[in-house]
């Protein structure tokens, strides 16, 4: 919770427009990657937030089907962003896997 705070700090002293959950998470990966934090230390919390992760995308889904009206005629432009978009999260995400399954091998 510490680690998020502080995102969302930086985001307001900066006047920036990226998430402060995401800038806290940078500054976990940080953390992590430093040895300031372990994965002991978080893995509990990460484990029980993992497994909600689904309800997490509830209010998503409800501000989509609420702005339907904006949508309308780009049905096909939208398609193909999910697909491409999500078969280029799967490659990236794979050639990661392998990276630091090789790294971690040496």
């Amino acid at each position: 919770m510490v680690i998020y705070i502080l995102g969302e700090i930086t985001v307001h002293l900066f006047n920036t427009k990226f998430p402060g959950s995401v800038v806290g998470m940078l500054y976990l990966l940080g953390a992590l990657h430093l040895k300031w934090v372990s994965v002991e230390q978080i893995s509990h919390t990460a484990s029980f937030l993992l497994s909600y992760m689904p309800m997490f995308f509830i209010p998503a889904g409800v501000s989509i089907m609420v702005s339907y009206k904006f949508m309308e005629g780009f049905y096909w432009q939208i398609i193909v962003i999910i697909l491409l978009s999500t078969l280029l999260t799967m490659a990236v995400s794979g050639k990661l896997t392998e990276y630091f399954l090789k790294k971690k091998r040496s």
